[in-house]
């Protein structure tokens, strides 16, 4: 009997397949314009240079996809997702979930922006989950009425909270 194919990371390769056949980032019905940026960075307080974040939420066409530049920067242009009431009841604060990619992952990171002010926050069934004291993690800080500001750290004393699926 075969041992398991141990895990293998994303390897310098990444950016091959993930630059074809990229859509535009759309939702029909919203329309305000919102830009998220910050940095990727690792346990030590590096930036992650060669990193991918894939920004998608429901009800939106396509999803965001953004490479970090040399010192882990990225830059995400989009609309601002709606506040949404599930099957349940639940209330999910309006937010994007974050896919992030790099060398050296080895299994899939997956996270939340939410977005700073906003007063369904309180109220969302997913933050709740999340100790108080680490959901200022996931949640983007307006630098402008139309921008954000979040890091997102993979590992160390800062890590952001990621979420198993």
């Amino acid at each position: 009997m075969l041992g398991l194919t141990p895990f293998q990371t994303v390897g310098p390769y990444l950016h091959l397949g993930l630059r074809v056949g990229q859509q535009p980032m759309t939702a029909p019905g919203l329309t305000t314009p919102i830009v998220i940026q910050g940095r990727l960075f690792d346990g030590a307080g590096t930036g992650i240079g060669d990193g991918v974040l894939e920004f998608w939420a429901p009800g939106f066409d396509g999803i965001g996809r953004v490479w970090t530049d040399a010192d882990g920067g990225y830059r995400l242009a989009a609309v601002k997702p709606a506040a949404r009431v599930d099957a349940e009841g639940a209330v999910h604060a309006p937010h994007f979930a974050i896919r992030v990619l790099a060398r050296g992952i080895l299994t899939e990171y997956l996270t939340r922006v939410y977005f700073d002010g906003d007063p369904d926050n309180a109220r969302d069934v997913v933050l709740q989950l999340v100790p108080a004291d680490r959901r200022a993690t996931l949640v983007a800080v307006a630098t402008t009425p139309s921008e954000y500001h979040l890091d997102i750290v993979v590992q160390g004393t800062r890590e952001t909270v990621f979420f198993d699926v």
